[in-house]
């Protein structure tokens, strides 16, 4: 079971690389890095930031070893399928994939999922907007958090809602599909764009390479299938993929 270590700050350059600190003073599998504020925090991509004021964010990172996933999803789809579990089951709320590591409620995203390896390792790193009540207007996409979510619902003020109760429901839900090996179609339900027209921007950013097509399934390897109006389903392993 994990954690089965919990190395927690109140503020942290970021926990992805105090998880790589911690695996060089010889913690491992199972341990837990958390903090209520990151300074550094990043995105997947190049150059992009977790923003964060530390007044509400879950942010973690759980260091994993490669061979107790025996599963062949990534561990990005397993986390992010693991925080809709959550939202769906303690909430009621209908959160969305947005592939290949964002979580969406009404839109906004309310989490962003990083996973990295170190040697024998995975680190799988996850932000998550809990109750934040604003967010800067400069964003590239619009944000939410789980508290505006219930909020839009009516409910907000009926939930009481922390980082610290959110976190280990969350990583029980991930211990359990560690364990099951969910279906595709599970994490297909809950894919933004399924079966819809999409624009997937892939290959070398400074290339622009778009591929058009429809969403047609996910395989096992995590990948994307795009079907294009005029040819051959194609496989994408990476992207930025937008609904049309």
């Amino acid at each position: 079971m994990f954690p089965s270590r919990i190395l927690k700050k109140d503020i942290t350059d970021s926990t992805m690389l105090d998880a790589r600190e911690a695996l060089k003073s010889g913690f491992g599998h199972g341990t837990l890095c958390t903090a209520y504020r990151q300074t550094r925090g990043r995105g997947r991509v190049t150059g992009r930031r977790w923003i964060d004021d530390g007044r509400g964010a879950m942010l973690f990172t759980i260091i994993l070893e490669k061979n107790s996933i025996t599963t062949s999803f990534p561990l990005t789809q397993l986390l992010a399928l693991a925080l809709c579990r959550r939202l769906e089951r303690g909430y009621g709320l209908t959160p969305r994939i947005k592939w290949p590591n964002d979580v969406l409620l009404d839109g906004g995203k309310v989490a962003g999922i990083l996973v990295e390896m170190e040697g024998d390792y995975l680190l799988g790193g996850m932000g998550v907007n809990v109750f934040q009540d604003e967010f800067p207007s400069n964003l590239r996409r619009p944000a939410v958090s789980l508290m505006q979510a219930l909020q839009q619902k009516g409910a907000g003020s009926m939930v009481p809602l922390s980082p610290d109760k959110e976190l280990f429901p969350l990583l029980k839900e991930l211990e359990i599909l560690i364990e099951e090996t969910p279906g595709i179609a599970e994490i297909e339900s809950r894919l933004l764009g399924m079966n819809s027209p999409v624009a997937v921007k892939f290959g070398d950013p400074s290339r622009n390479e778009i591929l058009i097509g429809t969403l047609t399934g996910l395989q096992d390897d995590g990948s994307l299938l795009i079907t294009p109006k005029d040819g051959d389903s194609r496989a994408v392993y990476s992207g930025e993929i937008e609904q049309l």
